[in-house]
C-alpha cells in the first residue's frame, strides 16, 4: 500500500525528468496556497482577526520558529534513510492545516484574542509540518539534480512557486476587495475562510497527489561514527567554515526580519492603501523576483553564491532604508512611486539572497553531509528569523506613541518658515535600526569561503560594467530622478546602489545573450541573431525616457552579451557578431540614435564581450568591421564613415588590454581607419 513511498536504488534518466517534473507541479500547489495565506494577505487576515502589532509579528516568525523542528526530521531521516516516507506524509498534512486556519472566523467571534490565538495555533502546526516538508524536499531535490546546474535549477524552482503565489493571491486579494462591498458588516474577515478552503479543496488535494509520483533516489548508507545524535548535529557548528555561515545565517535572519514583514502592516495602517494595491504592489516585486531569479541563479554559478549573496542582501538593505521615505510625516506625491521602486528593487535583492542561502548551505556542507550541515543552517536561520519579527513588534508597539521630528527653520524679515526634515516613529525607527544592524551583518560573510567564489569587487565589476546607461534607466523611474544628478563615484559608497545600478546592465547584456543562444539552438545565422537582439534592444529602450542621448552605452551591452552566447555555446563568432551588431544597428537607427555612437558602442561591446569570454580578439574586431560596413547604407552614412566609427570603439575597448592583445586588436584594423582614428584621438 504504501510502496510509492520507498526510495528506488536506481532512477532511469526518463524518471529523473518525469519526477522533476511532479515536483515541479508540487511546487505551483505549495505557491498557490502560500499565496492565500503569507505577506499581505495573512496581515490583513490577521488585523481582521484583530491581531496588535506583536502578534502580526508572531505570526509573521511561525513559519521561521518552526525550522528549529527540522532536528527530529534530520534525526529521521539520518535514521532510516527515507527523504520521501517523511516528507510527504507533513506535506499532506499541511493542507489541513490551511482548512483549520481559514475555519477561524466560522468559529470563533472575530475580532477577538481567542480567534487570534487559534490562528497563531494553527499557522504554528502548518509552520511546523512545513519546515518538515522543506528539508527532506530540499536534499531529495538535490540528489535529482545536477550539481553544476543546482543554483540554475532553484533558482527555476523559485521563481515557479513565486508566480504561483503572485497569480493566486493577487485574484485573492480582489475577492477580498469584493466580499468586503456585499458581506454584512462584521462577515468581512469571513472573505479570507472562504479562500482558505477553497484553496485546499483545489490546490490542497492536488499538490499531495502530484508529488506522491515522485520518485526518491535511494540515500548511500549512513557513514559510520561513533558520535551521537546530538554530536552529529553539532558538527556543522564545529566545522569553522560552516560555523561562519551559521553566524551569518543568525545575525541576518534577525536583522532583515526586524522590518520585512512589517512593510504590508505599515502600508495597510500607516499609508492606509487597501488589500488589493498592497497585493498589487507584492505581485509587482514577486514579478521583479522572478525576473532576477534567472540573473542570479545563472550569476551565482558563474561566481560563487556567496558574491551573490553579498550583493543582493546589501541592496536590500537600501531598499528597507528606502521605507524610511514613503512618508514625509503623511502620504504625499512620492509616496506611490516610492513603493513601486522599493518592490522591484526588494524583488530583485530577495530573490539572490533566497536562492543563495538555500544553495550555500547545500554547497558549503562536506561531501555525504547536506542532510545535517543544511538542516542545522535551516534551524539557525529559521530561528533568527523568528526572533526578528516579535523583536520588530515589541519595538514597533512601544515606538508607536513616540516619535522625533527634526525641522529646517528659515528666518526672513517677513517671518520664519519651517520645513520638515526627518519624522520617525514606530515602523520609520524599526526600518532605521534594522538597515544599521544589517549593514553589521555584513561584516560576517567575509571571512566564508566557498569552493570556486570571485571577489565581490570583481563581481561587482562584471555586473556593472558600464554604470551611464542604468543609472539613466533608473532615473526615468518615477520619483528616482535624483539618481541620474549624481555621480557613479558618489552613488557606489551607497550600500545597495552599486548593485541597484549595475544589476540592469547586467540584464541586459544577460538578455541578449539569452536571445542568441535560443536562436543558435534553431541553427539560424546571422539575420536570426539580428532580429532576436534587436527585439531585446527595443524593448529594454522602451522602458527608458530618453535613448537618444545613452545610445553608445545601450548598444555597447547588447553585443557584449551577445559575443558572451557565442563564448559558452557555437563555434560561429563571425555570424554572432555580425547579427548582433546589425540587429543593435538597426534598432537604435529606428530610435534616433546618431549612427556614429551606435556604430562605436556596438564595436566597444563586441571587443569587450570577446575578451570576457575569451574569444578570438582578432575574428571579433573583423567581424565588427565588416558589419559596420554592411550595415552603412541603411545608417545612411559611407562605408569608411562607418568603419571610422566602429573603430574609434574597438580603439575604446582595447585601451583596457594588455599590451600585447592591444598590438593584436590594432593590427587589424585597416591602416587607413587606424590613422584616422588616431588623428580623431589626437585631436
Amino acid at each position: 500500500m504504501f510502496n510509492f513511498l520507498k526510495p528506488r536504488p536506481v532512477l532511469t534518466e526518463q524518471e529523473t525528468r518525469r519526477s522533476l517534473r511532479y515536483m515541479g507541479w508540487g511546487n505551483l500547489s505549495f505557491g498557490s496556497m502560500w499565496g492565500l495565506g503569507s505577506g499581505g494577505m495573512m496581515a490583513a487576515y490577521a488585523l481582521a482577526l484583530g491581531a496588535n502589532n506583536l502578534q502580526v509579528g508572531i505570526l509573521a516568525a511561525l513559519p521561521f520558529i518552526a525550522q528549529v523542528t527540522r532536528l527530529p526530521t534530520i534525526l529521521l531521516v539520518e535514521r532510516f534513510r527515507a527523504r520521501k516516507a517523511v516528507g510527504w506524509p507533513a506535506f499532506a498534512a499541511m493542507q489541513l492545516a490551511w482548512l483549520l486556519l481559514g475555519l477561524v472566523p466560522l468559529i470563533w467571534d472575530t475580532p477577538g484574542n481567542m480567534a487570534v490565538l487559534m490562528a497563531i495555533i494553527f499557522l504554528g502546526v502548518w509552520s511546523i509540518l512545513s519546515s518538515t516538508w522543506a528539508i527532506t524536499s530540499n536534499t531529495w531535490l538535490r540528489d535529482l539534480v545536477p550539481p553544476d546546474n543546482m543554483a540554475s535549477f532553484f533558482g527555476r524552482r523559485l521563481a515557479r512557486i513565486t508566480i504561483a503565489a503572485s497569480v493566486v493571491g493577487l485574484a485573492g486579494s480582489f475577492f477580498v476587495r469584493w466580499w468586503e462591498g456585499a458581506a454584512r458588516p462584521g462577515d468581512e474577515v469571513l472573505a479570507f475562510s472562504f479562500l482558505l478552503i477553497g484553496g485546499v479543496c483545489t490546490f490542497g488535494i492536488f499538490g499531495p497527489f502530484v508529488v506522491s509520483r515522485v520518485m526518491e533516489p535511494m540515500m548511500p548508507p549512513a557513514a559510520q561514527s561513533q558520535h551521537s545524535p546530538v554530536k552529529m548535529l553539532l558538527e556543522p557548528v564545529r566545522d569553522p567554515n560552516y560555523s561562519r555561515l551559521l553566524k551569518f545565517l543568525f545575525v541576518w535572519s534577525v536583522t532583515s526580519n526586524l522590518a520585512i514583514p512589517f512593510f504590508a502592516v505599515y502600508m495597510l495602517k500607516v499609508i492606509g492603501l487597501s488589500v488589493p494595491t498592497v497585493m498589487a504592489l507584492t505581485v509587482l516585486g514577486q514579478f521583479s523576483n522572478v525576473l532576477f531569479v534567472r540573473v542570479w541563479g545563472g550569476f551565482a554559478d558563474r561566481v560563487g553564491s556567496k558574491t551573490v549573496l553579498s550583493l543582493s542582501a546589501s541592496l536590500y538593505l537600501l531598499v528597507i532604508i528606502g521605507w524610511v521615505f514613503t512618508t514625509y510625516p503623511e502620504r504625499y506625491f512620492l509616496t506611490m512611486p516610492l513603493l513601486v521602486a522599493l518592490h522591484l528593487l526588494g524583488g530583485a535583492a530577495a530573490s539572490g539572497v533566497t536562492l543563495t542561502l538555500n544553495t550555500l548551505s547545500l554547497k558549503v556542507a562536506p561531501e555525504g553531509q547536506s542532510v545535517p550541515f543544511s538542516g542545522v543552517a535551516g534551524m539557525i536561520t529559521g530561528l533568527g528569523a523568528g526572533i526578528g519579527p516579535v523583536l520588530g513588534g515589541l519595538i514597533a508597539d512601544y515606538l508607536s506613541v513616540r516619535s522625533l521630528d527634526l525641522s529646517v527653520i528659515w528666518s526672513a524679515p517677513g517671518g520664519m518658515t519651517a520645513l520638515p526634515a526627518v519624522s520617525l516613529s514606530g515602523f520609520e525607527f524599526l526600518f532605521g535600526v534594522a538597515f544599521v544592524l544589517g549593514l553589521l551583518s555584513l561584516n560576517l560573510l567575509v571571512p566564508l569561503r566557498e569552493e570556486g567564489e570571485i571577489s565581490r569587487d570583481d563581481a561587482l565589476a562584471e555586473l556593472m560594467a558600464g554604470m551611464s546607461p542604468v543609472a539613466r534607466a533608473v532615473s526615468s523611474v518615477p520619483g528616482l530622478n535624483m539618481v541620474s544628478s549624481l555621480s557613479y563615484g558618489y552613488l557606489r559608497h551607497i550600500p545597495g546602489a552599486d548593485v541597484a545600478i549595475g544589476v540592469t546592465a547586467y540584464q541586459l547584456a544577460a538578455s541578449t545573450q539569452a536571445a542568441v543562444v535560443s536562436a543558435d539552438r534553431g541553427r539560424a545565422g546571422a539575420a536570426e541573431v539580428a532580429h532576436r537582439v534587436g527585439a531585446v534592444l527595443g524593448y529594454t529602450a522602451a522602458r527608458m525616457t530618453d535613448t537618444t542621448e545613452y545610445g553608445l552605452d545601450l548598444a555597447r551591452h547588447a553585443t557584449r552579451g551577445a559575443v558572451h552566447a557565442a563564448g559558452d555555446i557555437t563555434e560561429e563568432l563571425g555570424s554572432v557578431t555580425q547579427g548582433a551588431m546589425l540587429g543593435t544597428l538597426r534598432t537604435l537607427s529606428q530610435l534616433q540614435v546618431a549612427p556614429a555612437e551606435a556604430l562605436r558602442g556596438a564595436a566597444h561591446g563586441v571587443v569587450q564581450g570577446a575578451v570576457e569570454a575569451q574569444r578570438d580578439l582578432a575574428g571579433a574586431v573583423e567581424a565588427a568591421l565588416a558589419a559596420a560596413r554592411t550595415s552603412a547604407s541603411e545608417l545612411g552614412i559611407t562605408d569608411e564613415e562607418a568603419a571610422a566609427a566602429a573603430a574609434a570603439g574597438i580603439r575604446e575597448a582595447a585601451q583596457t588590454l594588455e599590451p600585447e592583445d592591444f598590438e593584436a586588436v590594432i593590427s587589424v584594423l585597416p591602416e587607413s581607419v587606424s590613422r584616422e582614428t588616431d588623428a580623431d584621438s589626437t585631436a
